[in-house]
């Protein structure tokens, strides 16, 4: 059995004082610096670090003001600082671990940006502690973040925005302070995993912005305390993982590998429709995965994907053309360059994105 991914692509452009837009897609920006400085190392606001292959950098501490850009690969980096003109952009494909302790400002205005932004299929994996601080942060489409140590909220302005599909796994304690501490940006399913113990300062405060209309579905190890959530979508120390993607146990990241790679799955011949709770409206299928020479790939109606472009796993394009697939599935010839290893097929149109992952044989 082999696996595909699908996930919506974030566009963000512009970055000022007060917003900063990033692409969640594409190349490395022009002129980005592609290595870190080792050691205790600032990036300075207005600069640009895009890092596109495996590094372990975890003896290293960061403050960062500026961009971080993970392209692709998985970076590990040890305590880390996260300021309010700062970004780390983990894109997809990619992975980012932080081995020591992630530290939003505690001190500076909430501001519109989004410091830490996990791009569709991104992953962040904290394996120390994250004391939020006044950071906002952006999950976007099947993104998936992990937090081993205590997550700390910040303040009562900071956005903490889920996608559809995204995941959060929490194996310490969690303690929020805010009435909606989530606000979900589509209409599909998101999870919250949490092993440990949690607890609302807002006395029967709503885990999220939508309230009775959330789907988050949220499962947790252990009482809750003066947390209120939809009863459809609530596992409060129930004893089971039904709410959570097939895979979870009680391991800490079992939720999050889960989830991380299995999004639809498909046997090597023939398509198997995926799973209705996290592909919502925008059902694709793709197969055979792995692949030698073609693919079918089929449409959900009234879809508005009109191209089709393919990363290699660094997050280069490496082929590009026009689709019209549709309900019914239709070939697609890959290109003769492409070599056997893992491919991302991107299907694009106006403002919406899908992206598939994909083994060439």
């Amino acid at each position: 059995m082999k696996y595909i991914s699908g996930l919506f692509n974030l566009l963000i452009t512009a970055f000022a004082c007060s917003s900063v837009v990033a692409q969640c897609t594409g190349n490395c920006p022009s002129g980005a610096i592609a290595t870190l400085p080792t050691g205790a190392a600032t990036l300075t606001a207005g600069s640009t670090y895009c890092i596109s292959t495996t590094t372990n950098l975890s003896a290293n501490t960061y403050t960062i003001d500026g961009t971080l850009v993970i392209q692709g690969g998985t970076i590990t980096l040890g305590n880390v600082t996260l300021n309010k003109t700062g970004v780390i952009l983990v894109k997809f494909g990619a992975k980012l671990i932080i081995t020591g302790i992630l530290t939003g400002n505690s001190t500076a205005p909430v501001s519109s940006i989004d410091n830490l932004v996990i791009c569709n299929g991104g992953f962040i994996d904290i394996t120390g502690s994250f004391s939020q601080g006044q950071i906002n942060i952006a999950i976007n489409d099947f993104g998936v973040m992990k937090v081993t140590g205590a997550w700390t909220a910040g303040s009562t302005g900071s956005n903490v925005k889920l996608g559809n599909g995204s995941l959060i796994e929490l194996c310490s304690s969690f303690n929020l302070n805010k009435n909606g501490f989530f606000t979900e940006t589509s209409t599909g399913i998101s999870y919250l995993v949490v092993h440990a113990p949690m607890i609302q300062s807002v006395v029967n405060g709503f885990l999220s912005s939508l309230q009775n209309a959330s789907k988050i579905r949220w499962t947790s190890d252990v009482p809750a305390a003066f947390v209120s959530h939809p009863a459809a979508f609530t596992c409060n120390a129930c004893g089971n993982y039904n709410l959570a993607p097939t895979g979870t146990t009680s391991a800490c990241g079992s939720a999050a590998n889960a989830q991380n790679s299995i999004v639809l799955s498909v046997t090597p011949n023939q398509p198997v429709a995926g799973s209705t709770d996290i592909t919502n409206t925008n059902e694709v299928i793709a197969f055979p995965n792995p692949s030698k020479k073609y693919i079918f790939l089929r449409l959900p109606k009234k879809h508005r994907y009109t191209d089709m472009l393919i990363f290699n796993q660094t997050g280069q394009p490496v082929h590009h053309t026009t689709i019209k697939a549709g309900t019914a599935p239709t070939r697609y010839e890959l290109p003769a360059h492409l070599l056997p290893g893992l491919y991302y097929i991107q299907l694009s149109g106006g403002s919406v994105s899908l992206t598939i992952r994909m083994v060439k044989d």
